[in-house]
């Protein structure tokens, strides 16, 4: 079985990114130090929002009702499940999502995802 990467990108975080497997979260995103991801903007709530892995197995951003509220790709939401190229915006804070799978193995792939390769009789 694969298990997907969310990698956040922001010039707010200290290396630029944060990469996550399913299990480092839930994770809090907020300005309180106590905030798994600490995000130094005065426009952020305390507990601004959370990332946790939802009943379908995906990557789903949460408002925790914070005041200046989280918007996704220009829309206001309370829940949203993350996509690959989602623009995540918290106070003034801009984040880009990017998710990736591992390739599968050959044994996981039918034979359509399978290269084609030259068969020569003998």
């Amino acid at each position: 079985m694969t298990v997907p990467t969310l990698i956040l990108r922001s010039e707010a975080f200290p290396e630029g990114f944060y990469e996550f497997k399913p299990g480092h979260l839930p994770l809090v995103l907020g300005r309180s130090q106590s905030a798994d991801i600490t995000i130094l903007d005065t426009q952020l709530s305390r507990r601004h929002a959370e990332i946790r892995i939802n009943t379908a197995g995906q990557f789903e951003l949460t408002d925790l009702g914070s005041t200046n509220l989280s918007i996704v790709n220009k829309n206001d939401i309370t829940r949203h499940t993350l996509r690959h190229g989602d623009r995540i915006l918290l106070g003034a804070t801009e984040i880009n999502v990017e998710l990736s799978l591992p390739p599968s193995a050959p044994y996981d792939q039918t034979t359509r995802d399978l290269p084609l390769t030259d068969y020569q009789s003998p």
